[in-house]
C-alpha cells in the first residue's frame, strides 16, 4: 500500500496513476458511512455531522468531505463558506461511480467552477430510500498547494510522498480509534439491555475488549459489579418472598381445621340454646369466626395464585346467567341495605371463554366490594358489550367512589380504600387482589374508572366463543 500510494502522489497527472488512486479510494466514502452512526440514520443534518467531518479533514488533509442531496444540492461541508464557489455539482459522474463504470471518473469541484477532481462517492439511505450521496474530492485545495509550492526533484517527491503516507495512517489512525472507542461501548450497552430486558435474572459473561481504553475497561467492571449485585439483592428478596407465602398458606392451613371446629361448637350452642343467657356474645364470636374463616380462605387462595399452580378450565360461559345467579347471592344482603343489582341485557345467548368458577369468583368479590361502597338508594349494575369477538363485561356502582390517591394501589393485597361504607370490619383487602390474578389467569386486565360521591367501574374483556 504504500508503493501504491508513493506512485499514485509523484505521477499524479498519469490517467493510470489517477485510477490506480480512485481504485484504491472507491470505498472511502462508504466507510464513512459505516464509522457514522448518523448517516447510518440517515440523518445529514448539518449540526450533527459537520464536527465529524471537520475533524476527519484535520486527520486526513488531503480530503475534502461533502454531504449532497439527490440533485446534487450541497447540503452539510467543513469548509469555510467562503470558499466554496458553487452550491451544486452535477451527478452524473457520481452515478457512474456508484456503478462502478471504468475509472479514472472526474466530478465538479465545490471549490472552483471550472476544476474537475477524482473523487469517491457512496449513497446515504433512510428507510430503503436514496435521500443523497457522501462527496469526497480525493486531492483537496491543500494537498493542490503543496504539489504548487514544491520542487519536483527526487527530495521534493520523497517529502510529499511521505505526507501522503502520513495522512493516510492518520486516517485509518484515526478509524482505528473510532472503532476501539465505539465497540466496546456497544458491546456494554448491549450486555445492559439484555440484562434489564430479561429482569435483571441474567448477569453478563462478557469481557471488554484488551485493547480497549481503561476508562471503558472500568466502565465494564463496574456494571459488572453492579449487575451481580442486584442480581444477588433480586434473588435474595424472590426467596423472602416465596418463605412468606410458604408461611402463610402453612398457617391458614393449619387455622383451618380449628376453626372448623369452633364454627361447629358455636353453631350447636346457639341451636340448642337460642334464649340462654349470653347468646349476644356466641353470636358475636360465630360472626367474627366466620370472618377469620373467609380471610384464611382468601389467603390460601392468594398464595395459590401467587404459586403460579393453578389451572384453568376454561369453556363456553353464559355469562349473563352467571352474573344473575352472584347477584342473588346478594339480593338478601342488597334489599337490607335498600341497595338495586341488575344485570344488563339479560341475554344467555351472550357467552365468553372462561373458567366458570374462577370467573363467578371474580364477580362474587367484585360485587362484594361494590356493597361496602354503596349508600341506602345506590345501584350495582353488571354490563354486557360484544364487541370485536370480545366480550366487554363492566361492574358499575353508584356509590362513593374511591380517592384519586387510592385508585393505584386498590390492587395490592391488603389494601384497603378509607372511605368504605359500611366500616372495614370483614374486609381483608385480598378480594380485589385475587380478582387482578384471576383475570391475569386468563390473559386479560381489569380497569378503573371512579368519581367520588358518584360512583366506580370496573372493566374487563374475556373472548366470545365465536372467537376461539
Amino acid at each position: 500500500m504504500t508503493a501504491g500510494l508513493f506512485f499514485i502522489y509523484c505521477a499524479i497527472t498519469d490517467t493510470n496513476s489517477a485510477r490506480v488512486e480512485q481504485t484504491l479510494h472507491k470505498n472511502l466514502a462508504q466507510q464513512i458511512i459505516h464509522y457514522s452512526e448518523d448517516l447510518q440514520q440517515g440523518d445529514i443534518s448539518r449540526t450533527a455531522l459537520k464536527p465529524a467531518f471537520h475533524s476527519l479533514m484535520l486527520l486526513g488533509p488531503s480530503y475534502e468531505i461533502y454531504i449532497t442531496d439527490n440533485q446534487g444540492k450541497l447540503l452539510v461541508y467543513a469548509a469555510e463558506p467562503s470558499k466554496i464557489k458553487r452550491d451544486t455539482i452535477n451527478i452524473k459522474p457520481l452515478d457512474s461511480f456508484i456503478k462502478g463504470v471504468n475509472y479514472p471518473i472526474y466530478a465538479d469541484n465545490p471549490r472552483s467552477l471550472d476544476q474537475q477532481k477524482l473523487f469517491s462517492t457512496a449513497p446515504i439511505f433512510k428507510d430503503h430510500q436514496k435521500i443523497g450521496y457522501v462527496f469526497v474530492i480525493l486531492g483537496g485545495d491543500k494537498y493542490d498547494s503543496i504539489v504548487k509550492n514544491l520542487a519536483f526533484d527526487s527530495d521534493m517527491y520523497k517529502i510529499l510522498a511521505a505526507l501522503v503516507i502520513f495522512f493516510a495512517l492518520a486516517f485509518a489512525l484515526l478509524v482505528f480509534i473510532f472503532a476501539r472507542l465505539v465497540r466496546p461501548i456497544s458491546q456494554l450497552d448491549q450486555d445492559i439491555t439484555t440484562f434489564v430486558q430479561n429482569d435483571f435474572t441474567t448477569v453478563s459473561t462478557s469481557t471488554p475488549h484488551q485493547y480497549a481504553a481503561n476508562e471503558i475497561i472500568n466502565l465494564h467492571n463496574n456494571f459488572s459489579s453492579l449487575e451481580n449485585k442486584i442480581h444477588k439483592q433480586l434473588t435474595q428478596i424472590k426467596s423472602t418472598e416465596q418463605l412468606r407465602r410458604e408461611m402463610l398458606s402453612h398457617i391458614s392451613h393449619d387455622l383451618k381445621t380449628p376453626l372448623a371446629s369452633l364454627k361447629g361448637y358455636l353453631e350447636t350452642w346457639l341451636i340448642q340454646y337460642p334464649e340462654a343467657a349470653g347468646s349476644d356474645f356466641i353470636q358475636v364470636a360465630q360472626k367474627n369466626a366466620n370472618q377469620l374463616q373467609r380471610l384464611v380462605e382468601q389467603i390460601i387462595e392468594l398464595a395459590q395464585l401467587d404459586s403460579n399452580t393453578v389451572s384453568l378450565y376454561q369453556e363456553p360461559v353464559a355469562v349473563a346467567e352467571l352474573a344473575q345467579d352472584v347477584l342473588n347471592k346478594f339480593q338478601l344482603q342488597a334489599q337490607q341495605k335498600d341497595i338495586t343489582l341488575s344485570v344488563e341485557p339479560k341475554d344467555p345467548s351472550l357467552q365468553a371463554i372462561a373458567d366458570i368458577a374462577k370467573l363467578e369468583r371474580v364477580f362474587t368479590n367484585l360485587v362484594d366490594n361494590a356493597l361496602r361502597h354503596c349508600q341506602p338508594g345506590d345501584s350495582i349494575k353488571i354490563q354486557l358489550q360484544p364487541k370485536d369477538n370480545q366480550l366487554i363485561i363492566s361492574i358499575a356502582d353508584s356509590g362513593v367512589g374511591i380517592p384519586k390517591e387510592d385508585v393505584a394501589h386498590i390492587f395490592d393485597a391488603h389494601f384497603r380504600a378509607k372511605n368504605t361504607v359500611n366500616g372495614q370490619q370483614g374486609n381483608s383487602g385480598l378480594g380485589l387482589a385475587i380478582v387482578a390474578k384471576l383475570l391475569s389467569l386468563h390473559h386479560t386486565k381489569i380497569s378503573v374508572s371512579s368519581v367520588l360521591s358518584q360512583g366506580t367501574t370496573f372493566s374487563f374483556s374475556l373472548p366470545t366463543s365465536g372467537s376461539i
